[in-house]
């Protein structure tokens, strides 16, 4: 049997050995930060069950009997044949296991199939697509947005693109959050929380659908502050110079507003200088009249920042020098 994957914009290929022989596996490099299908869609059979047997045929394959528990999509069933590429599939299926089996129908056999790239998995790994699915089962008109947040109890706001109605969720222990919603787009969101940022999405929720958003948190320590003048006005449009020390890093500067304000997200835990003309060339006039928070000349006075993880430090203020006389 030929390992088959979905159309993709990207295919990753992966060597793999199996009974001695070298096999060739290809894995989707698709993804979309609006999300993916879960649930039944696509699939011809979806249930719990056990693995009655697991014959190897072929190099690369086995047949599968599968005896249906519970059943999601397809009629019950005493038992189900399907095939799959065992040497791609990253877990040895036995008899006697106990699985979720998603199943689709290839078009040219007509067999089942248990697709290595699916989402098939023992029963124990797949008690979250087991509740989605149960819960799948019970909507009418609404459908299911879920995904993967990562930390337990952290908040997920779904706001409806149409006008703007706000429905949150709350992670469970597994850091894995579920909505049920009215068919439509959504913006959704888990920056709810100080000190951790994610990308925030747009999706689309489809009626007696499924549609998965894993949201990434990232560490969200930030520093600012306000950089005023020798004559105590706003330094507008300042560059200001963000320098980690420890753990080093990639030294770079932002301009302050209108208003000498400076602001910078995204970092990590550490120690960090800050100032105004502190990475400018030697001897240049910028670097003459430089400024290390909280105002002073050298290095060596500078305070560091310590940050810590997801700090926000909005106090760096300080002033600048006047003006160096040139002889």
């Amino acid at each position: 049997m030929a390992c088959v994957v979905p159309s993709l914009s990207a295919v990753g290929v992966e060597v793999r050995e199996y009974h001695g022989k070298k096999v060739t596996c290809l894995h989707s490099g698709l993804y979309s930060s609006a999300g993916w299908v879960c649930g039944t869609y696509n699939y011809a059979r979806v249930f719990t069950g056990t693995v009655q047997s697991a014959v190897e045929v072929g190099d690369t394959d086995k047949r599968l009997q599968l005896i249906p528990d519970e059943v999601f999509l397809g009629d019950p069933a005493s038992e189900v044949t399907a095939s799959t590429n065992q040497a791609c599939l990253r877990t040895e299926i036995q008899a006697g296991q106990k699985w979720l089996f998603y199943l689709f129908r290839d078009k040219k056999s007509n067999e089942l199939v248990l697709g290595y790239e699916g989402r098939s998995k023992p029963i124990a790994e797949a008690q979250q697509d087991i509740a989605t699915l149960r819960h799948l089962a019970k909507v009418t008109d609404s459908g299911i947005l879920t995904g993967h947040v990562g930390r337990p109890g952290h908040k997920v706001v779904a706001r409806r693109v149409s006008d703007g109605m706000e429905f949150s969720a709350a992670a469970n222990d597994s850091g894995n959050y579920e909505f049920e919603l009215q068919p439509g787009g959504y913006y959704l969101s888990a920056n709810t929380k100080q000190g951790l940022w994610a990308p925030e999405t747009e999706t689309f929720v489809r009626k007696q659908g499924c549609t998965h958003v894993d949201l990434w948190l990232h560490t969200d320590g930030r520093i600012a502050g306000t950089v005023t003048a020798a004559d105590g006005k706003a330094a507008r449009y300042v560059q200001v110079a963000i320098v980690p020390v420890s753990p080093a890093g990639q030294s770079f500067t932002v301009v302050a507003d209108g208003q000498g304000h400076f602001e910078v997200g995204g970092r990590k835990p550490g120690q960090y200088l800050v100032g105004v003309g502190i990475l400018a060339p030697v001897d240049s006039a910028e670097w003459k009249s430089r400024v290390y928070y909280p105002g002073v000349e050298t290095q060596q006075q500078a305070r560091a920042i310590e940050l810590g993880e997801g700090e926000w430090r909005a106090d760096i203020d300080f002033r600048l020098p006047p003006n160096p006389v040139t002889p």
